[in-house]
């Protein structure tokens, strides 16, 4: 299971889609986060790389976020292990959110609790049309969102629709997830990739460098928030966790 590629990298043209294959669920791990980072990284630097995708593999899920078991399971023998996950999620949630040139989620499936948060960092979120839900479960599961997260989500949905999403922690269909102004479109399964890889080309047929400033403007705010607030809520979420 160690050597199975926790995702994969392919090229269309000008647009890198990246696409999950990380367990049935693509759940959140320490290594899994690092390693989608570094390849943003290298993705933001490779100047033949005008636009990403990022999908998942699995029928059913685009990501429901943070696999809590065995992370907490390796909290027992390392304590500093939880705080060196938050670390991880935190980069992942501002490379998104500040990543210089059109990143478009095709979400193939259940996008819940992290993984809805961090496709709330791309630019644009297309949805299969047949199949998934969309949830903030939070309340419900006693884990509160970061202010960079609540920055995040305050400047993508209108306050109604966050409001809904996230005091309720209910699943929302497609449909509702559009019109609450979280996906921006849903699109046939088979379509679904070949749309957003689409998108992200006509995006990234601009001057990037004009594409990435005014990004860099629209989101200032949120990545401040996440850059200053973050942390200290990070290190007290994880002494509280650890009993640190």
């Amino acid at each position: 299971m160690e050597n199975t590629p926790r995702f994969d990298i392919a090229r269309t043209g000008t647009v890198a889609v990246m696409t999950w294959r990380h367990e049935e669920q693509n759940r959140f791990t320490t290594p899994f986060l690092t390693e989608v980072c570094d390849a943003w990284d290298a993705l933001a630097a490779d100047e033949d790389v005008r636009g990403v995708v990022v999908t998942g593999a699995q029928e059913k899920f685009f990501s429901t976020g943070i696999h809590l078991e065995p992370l907490m399971a390796e909290a027992v023998a390392d304590r500093g292990s939880v705080l060196v996950f938050l670390e991880a999620l935190r980069r992942a949630l501002v490379t998104a959110t500040g990543f210089p040139k059109p990143l478009v989620g095709a979400l193939n499936g259940h996008t819940v609790a992290g993984g809805a948060i961090l496709a709330a960092c791309f630019d644009y979120r297309l949805m299969r049309a047949d199949y998934g839900f969309v949830r903030l479960p939070e309340v419900q599961i006693d884990i509160p969102f970061t202010p960079g997260m609540v920055a995040l989500l305050k400047d993508l949905l209108p306050a109604a629709s966050f409001r809904t999403l996230a005091l309720t922690g209910d699943r929302v269909t497609g449909e509702q997830a559009k019109s609450m102004g979280y996906i921006d479109e849903l699109v046939p399964a088979a379509e679904l990739v070949p749309r957003a890889v689409a998108l992200a080309a006509k995006l990234g047929a601009v001057n990037l460098g004009t594409y990435a400033a005014i990004k860099r403007s629209l989101k200032r705010g949120v990545l401040e928030v996440m850059e200053r607030d973050d942390p200290p809520m990070l290190r007290r979420a994880a002494a509280g966790m650890t009993g640190g």
